[in-house]
């Protein structure tokens, strides 16, 4: 899909900054409910969907797949991804191990995931691993059926001009495209939020999560794991067709040696770290770095303006769990306008985007805060909280509500009171 070309003078229900997963996500569920939108994004799409653009993979939470079903999209992407059965944390290769299983998960909330759409009846997986890049082309292609939906790239925005009965972009091509709702899905450095004064609270973790997609001889059997080291997690996350993603997580200086080092070298490193059960490894992408910073917005909205996704927070990929946060942020926001889109009201209205920020603050304290915690915990090699980890961890595998609470976390069910 390239759909380019966009009258200066539209009018559209909603303008949506930002081309990412969550803009692109957002799109599609409000698209999907029948409002005129417009995506604009200063990449060009080739270039999206392409593996050296993003060579990530995404974790999907069960919850989520509810929301992305409603969208249009889960069932485009579904069998491209790898279900997530089980989950096991250690503090390094320590043998005190919390295991998780799904199984006992949904064998135990039956009744309360009964009637949920999205994963079929029977699956009970915690969650998916899929392709950035997968996932984008999946996007692009459920917006290409939505005709009340354009996307207009690669364009940059110079300007927002907001008044009374809505907002207006300024756009690097001469066109000044008006909307009813700007939502800004722009990123950690949002041009939208800074343009509208919305303050944040941030700061680097002085650590640099290094990717790379690595092909092996075993079988994963769909397991996840997370061993915790002194620079930072260490994540293996099973893939379709005996791949798995690693995410390592290290110091800046030692990540980018990493990068650089001999594939052989690099293999071994991997094999000490965790990967050694799966057989004989090969690289399959290059590996890539993306330094790793918290973020998260004073406020969500502003007049005739929301922020989802990564302009209003972003998080550290410890727990896997930043874009689930975003798509809970695209579910309320996309509940709120298409209920107000329908009964033909205002869908920028202050009272709408005040009850949008209110009903996700608490989601966004508690996750965050949560995250941010676990990683000045785990993040050091301080013997006397080396022995309060390990004990925690074996301690939380003995207490059934414990590890019910964390698993319901893992599936992003917490927050929709099931």
């Amino acid at each position: 899909m390239r759909k380019t070309s966009i009258n200066s003078k539209k009018q559209y229900d909603v303008i949506i900054a930002g081309g990412g997963l969550a803009g692109l996500t957002m799109a599609a569920r409000i698209g999907s409910a029948g409002m005129d939108v417009l995506v604009v994004e200063r990449e060009a799409q080739a270039k999206m969907t392409s593996t050296a653009f993003d060579g990530r993979t995404t974790a999907i939470a069960y919850g989520s797949t509810k929301i992305l079903d409603a969208c249009g999209v889960w069932q485009k992407i579904k069998d491209s991804t790898c279900p997530i059965d089980d989950i096991r944390v250690a503090d390094q290769r320590s043998a005190l191990t919390l295991d998780f299983e799904s199984k006992d998960v949904f064998v135990r909330d039956a009744s309360a995931l009964s009637g949920a759409t999205g994963p079929a009846s029977g699956d009970t997986a915690f969650g998916y691993i899929v392709e950035n890049t997968v996932f984008r082309t999946a996007l692009f292609e459920r917006l290409a059926e939505l005709k009340n939906v354009r996307l207009a790239c690669p364009v940059t925005i110079q300007d927002i001009h907001y008044e009374e009965d809505g907002v207006t972009l300024a756009l690097d091509d001469g066109s000044m495209p008006c909307a009813k709702l700007l939502i800004a899905a722009d990123g950690k450095k949002s041009f939208c939020r800074e343009h509208a004064g919305i303050k944040a609270r941030h700061w680097s973790y002085n650590e640099t999560a290094l990717v790379v997609t690595i092909k092996h001889t075993k079988p994963h059997g769909n397991l996840a794991l997370e061993y915790f080291y002194p620079g930072g997690p260490f994540a293996v996350l099973p893939m379709s067709d005996n791949r798995s993603s690693i995410v390592w997580t290290e110091r800046p200086d030692t990540a980018q040696a990493l990068s650089t080092m001999p594939e052989s070298e690099f293999i071994g490193l991997l094999k000490a770290r965790g990967c050694d059960t799966l057989g004989e490894i090969s690289l399959v992408t290059p590996r890539q770095q993306y330094p790793l910073r918290f973020m998260l917005a004073d406020c969500l909205h502003s007049t005739r303006l929301a922020l989802i996704g990564e302009a209003a927070h972003s998080m550290h990929p410890v727990a896997g769990q930043g874009f689930n946060l975003s798509v809970r942020d695209i579910g309320v926001l996309g509940d709120l306008v298409e209920m107000r889109f329908k009964a033909g009201d205002e869908v920028g209205a202050d009272e709408l985007l005040q009850r949008y920020d209110a009903g996700r603050q608490l989601d966004h304290f508690t996750f965050m805060t949560a995250t941010d915690i676990l990683v000045k915990l785990f993040s050091n090699n301080v013997l006397p909280l080396r022995l309060v980890r390990r004990f925690g961890l074996a301690l939380i595998e003995k207490i059934p509500p414990a590890k019910k609470f964390f698993s319901r976390m893992a599936m992003g069910l917490l927050s929709q009171g099931k």
